[in-house]
């Protein structure tokens, strides 16, 4: 028998072992059914909560694009042309050819419904800038766009902004262009070509003879005859010809007026003279024609036989003939015999050096040989003003000149004008300063007791007018015054003296005056009161009492009189206007035996003046003065005193138609007060510097 496998394994006991009860037993396996259900629902949950938080979100982008993305941190969902999107940042790019590329960040807010709109900004045009005149292409045209120097034609500009541009075109021989356009960008290619306009004329210039050169504004042109392009406007054309004289004309040039010139005839050139004498400063005629003094150069015409004629004050004149060609020079010099006088010097003191025309001669007193003309003669001495004067020898006569030199002081005052008219028409009188005593000793008859005796010194010379302001002079500067009626009295009438003026406005008068005259006025007012400025100016002021007491009681001399008319009453005929007869029943004291002729105010200026040629000083109308009203004591010389810095009354000085008593009619009578009375009126005085 043969053996089978089964047959030949041998069986053996296996070892036992007890099971692992450490190790726990697997869980259920999960059921792929559930999951799939499971991702179902969270995705549709996720999705539910997407679309409660979304917000409908509408893009614009002009124009549309080729391209359009939308990234952030959060899906976005398009339905109906419209973003679901939550709150949050998001990056939108977008491109279209021929825009620049979009790419900006859009927000998105809590709104439920948002719209965004976005532009794409074209990209720049090119474009080609050609000028034509007619169909011949123009280069060198100033092309500017906006304003703004682009370059020159033909010109291509790679990058020009889209939109509305202002283009000017610019050339020296043409007329400018100005015109609007649409640049279409996107890197879109146009061309523009314009079309330019002249700018000049067509200009014929031809001359006799020819060949002239011709000058535009100064710059060679060409030669005659030709046609030149000139450019418009108004321009400066010259011919030039060798021997002959320069043609000059302005011509009004408008673009595209071609005009042909008149032929122009050219003139030959002038010869040139040159003409000097022995002595210079000869008066030069040629040809009948003045031409100036020597040494002279003048052109003159070209010609045959001129007549040349030569003259000076004090010598004898001459005459030549002269052929005169183009372009030649000639010089002429001439020497001019003179014609003398005799001019005699008698000078005194000795010493002196005299001068003639400026020239030092030495010793004065001497007999003068000097040319017909006039000269200037003027002598020096130390100590002594100059003397100088002018003088005319004549031929054939001899002259005598006396000559008294002063000393410098004398010549100043005689230099000074002695009269000055102010420009209400009154004269005033140059007064030369002194020293003298104001007021009356004590035992002096009539004497007051204001009359207080004081030494002064006047050092500043002055002016004070001849008369008493009248009514037609104080009017100008107050129209509606009125000097009114004393009794039966008229004291208005235009040629009697002002009265029933306050001091203030006697001042005021006087600062009025001055601006008229074109002076700085004498007067300030301060703190209510008017004073004199300081120091005293050359304005109209009223005179101090110191000047009035000069001008009245010493203008005869040192030892002055008790009345104005001496030392004794009663007054002689003619005296002045006083208290007289005929004002007894006017006033309460008059002059018995005494007759003026006047009851109230003469006409100013009526009787003789005093030394210095002024009126009225005593009689007519008292007279206001500056100063404020004192009885001050002073032992020391007042030196050009101006009375008291403040006080209630102003002085009154002189005796007027209303007085007849023996104190009142004195010179050193004194009264005051401040308001306007009928018997008082003013003079004015100035500086003389």
């Amino acid at each position: 028998m043969s053996d089978s496998p089964a047959e030949n394994q041998i069986i053996e006991p296996a070892a036992f072992s007890r099971a692992d009860t450490s190790q726990k037993r697997s869980g259920p396996r999960l059921n792929p059914v559930v999951a799939a259900v499971s991702v179902v629902f969270l995705l549709l949950a996720l999705v539910a909560l997407f679309m409660f938080n979304a917000r409908a979100v509408e893009l614009d982008v002009q124009p549309e694009p080729d391209s359009q993305q939308i990234d952030g941190a959060f899906p976005t969902w398009e339905l109906g042309g419209r973003y679901l999107m939550l709150p949050g940042n998001y990056q939108v790019t977008a491109e279209k050819t021929g825009y620049r590329a979009l790419n900006t960040i859009l927000t998105i807010g809590d709104a439920a419904e948002q719209n965004f709109t976005l532009a794409l900004s074209p990209l720049p045009g090119i474009l080609t800038v050609k000028t034509f005149e007619g169909d011949k292409e123009i280069s060198g045209a100033e092309v500017f766009i906006d304003q703004a120097a682009a370059g020159k034609t033909p010109l291509t500009i790679d990058a020009i902004e889209s939109g509305s541009r202002e283009l000017y075109i610019r050339h020296l021989r043409y007329l400018p262009v100005q015109l609007g356009i649409e640049i279409e960008g996107r890197r879109v290619e146009q061309n523009t070509a314009i079309t330019l306009e002249r700018a000049w004329a067509n200009i014929r210039i031809s001359s006799l003879p020819a060949g002239a050169q011709i000058l535009v504004d100064g710059e060679p042109a060409g030669q005659t005859p030709a046609t030149l392009e000139i450019i418009q406007g108004e321009r400066q054309i010259a011919i030039t010809h060798p021997g002959y004289k320069r043609w000059e004309t302005s011509l009004d040039v408008t673009a595209a007026m071609d005009m042909v010139l008149d032929e122009i005839v050219l003139t030959k050139s002038d010869g040139k003279l040159a003409v000097n004498s022995e002595p210079a400063g000869a008066n030069i005629t040629i040809g009948g024609i003045y031409q100036g003094q020597t040494p002279l150069a003048v052109a003159v015409a070209p010609g045959e036989n001129y007549e040349l004629i030569a003259t000076r004050a004090g010598y004898q004149s001459q005459k030549r003939l002269l052929s005169v060609k183009p372009e030649q020079d000639q010089v002429i010099n001439l020497r001019l015999k003179p014609v003398t006088g005799l001019v005699k010097l008698n000078v005194a003191p000795s010493g002196a050096t005299l001068f003639v025309d400026g020239r030092e001669l030495g010793e004065p007193n001497r007999t003068l040989e000097l040319t017909a003309s006039n000269h200037t003669i003027r002598i020096e001495l130390p100590g002594y003003a100059s003397f100088e004067t002018n003088v005319l020898p004549q031929p054939g006569f001899s002259q005598q000149l006396n000559v008294t030199l002063l000393t410098e002081e004398a010549a100043k005052v005689s230099a000074i004008p002695q009269r000055l008219t102010t420009a209400q028409g009154d004269v005033l009188r140059f007064v030369v300063p002194g020293s003298l005593t104001m007021g009356a000793g004590r035992r002096e008859p009539g004497r007051r007791s204001n009359e207080i005796e004081k030494s002064v010194e006047l050092t500043r010379s002055f002016y004070i007018s001849e008369k008493e302001i009248s009514n037609a002079a104080f009017k100008a500067f107050d129209p509606g015054h009125d000097s009114g009626m004393l009794g039966r009295a008229l004291l208005s009438e235009d040629d009697r003296p002002v009265v029933n003026v306050s001091w203030e406005k006697a001042v005021r008068y006087c600062n009025w005056l001055s601006e008229q005259d074109n002076l700085d006025p004498a007067y300030e007012l301060v703190a209510g009161r008017w004073q004199l400025k300081t120091p005293v100016n050359t304005g109209y002021r009223l005179p101090t009492e110191a000047e009035w007491a000069w001008v009245a009681r010493y203008a005869a001399g040192p030892s002055p009189a008790r009345f104005p008319w001496g030392d004794n009453m009663p007054p002689p005929e003619g005296s002045g206007n006083f208290a007289d007869e005929s004002a007894a029943g006017m006033v309460p004291y008059s002059i018995k035996g005494y007759r003026d002729a006047y009851r109230g105010p003469a006409p100013s200026g009526s009787f003789s003046p005093n030394e210095l040629g002024l009126y009225d000083l005593a009689g007519n109308v008292s007279e206001w003065v500056h100063d404020y009203y004192s009885i001050d004591l002073s032992r020391e010389t007042l030196v050009d005193p101006i009375g008291p810095d403040s006080g209630e009354y102003h002085t009154i000085r002189g005796s007027n138609y209303t007085h007849g008593r023996f104190s009142e009619l004195r010179w050193t009578f004194r009264d005051y007060g401040s308001d306007a009375r009928p018997d008082v009126g003013f003079r004015i005085v100035r500086y003389l510097e």
